[in-house]
C-alpha cells in the first residue's frame, strides 16, 4: 500500500470525525434549545399563575363591564395619562406581548404556549380587545400588537381543532368518560 491509499483513508476517517462531531453538536443545540423553552415556560406558567396575573385577569371583566357604561373611562382610555384601574391589565398585555416577541424570534416554541394556553389567550383577548383597541390611541398602535397576533394564532389553532386533537391522544382513565361511574 503506498503512501496515497494512506491518505485517502486518513481523510476519509478524518471526514467520519468531523461528521460525528457536527452530529453530536448539532444534538448538544437541540438539548440547549429544549432546555430554553422549558425555562421559559416555568418563568410563563409562574408569571401567569402569580397574584399578581391573577389580579390582572380578575380585573379584565370589572374593567370590560365598566367600559360599557362608562363614557369617562372610554374617554380616559384614549388619553396618554395613567388608568389606575387598567394599570394591572396593561403590565399583562406587555408580558404577553414580551412572550409572543420571543415566539416570533424564535426564542421560545410557539406550540408549548398555544397548547397549553390557546383558550385562555382568546378568551382574554375577546375580553381586551376593545379596551386595547381604544387604548392604542394614547400608547400608539403597537400596543397589544404582539398579543393580539398570538391571540390570532391561539384562535386558529382552537379552530382548526388542533387543540382538540392534542387533548384527544392524551390517555384517559376510563372511569372519567362516564361521571356517573365516579364516586
Amino acid at each position: 500500500m503506498d503512501a496515497s491509499w494512506v491518505a485517502a483513508i486518513a481523510s476519509v476517517a478524518s471526514a467520519l470525525v468531523v461528521g460525528v462531531a457536527a452530529v453530536a453538536a448539532l444534538v448538544q443545540i437541540h438539548h440547549i434549545r429544549n432546555a430554553n423553552d422549558i425555562a421559559t415556560y416555568l418563568r410563563l406558567v409562574e408569571r401567569l399563575d402569580s397574584p399578581k396575573s391573577r389580579a390582572a385577569f380578575n380585573a379584565m371583566h370589572p374593567l370590560v363591564e365598566l367600559l360599557n357604561s362608562d363614557a369617562d373611562l372610554r374617554s380616559r382610555l384614549t388619553r396618554a395619562e395613567p388608568i389606575p384601574e387598567f394599570e394591572e391589565v396593561v403590565q399583562l398585555v406587555r408580558f404577553l406581548d414580551n412572550l409572543t416577541m420571543l415566539i416570533l424570534v424564535g426564542g421560545v416554541s410557539e406550540r408549548l404556549v398555544i397548547t397549553e394556553y390557546a383558550d385562555d389567550i382568546v378568551w382574554m383577548w375577546e375580553g381586551l380587545a376593545e379596551v386595547i383597541y381604544l387604548r392604542r390611541q394614547a400608547l400608539g398602535v403597537r400596543f397589544g400588537a404582539a398579543l393580539e397576533h398570538l391571540a390570532m394564532r391561539a384562535k386558529a389553532y382552537v379552530e382548526r381543532g388542533d387543540i382538540d386533537r392534542f387533548y384527544a391522544r392524551l390517555l384517559r382513565d376510563p372511569r372519567m368518560t362516564d361521571f356517573t361511574a365516579v364516586r
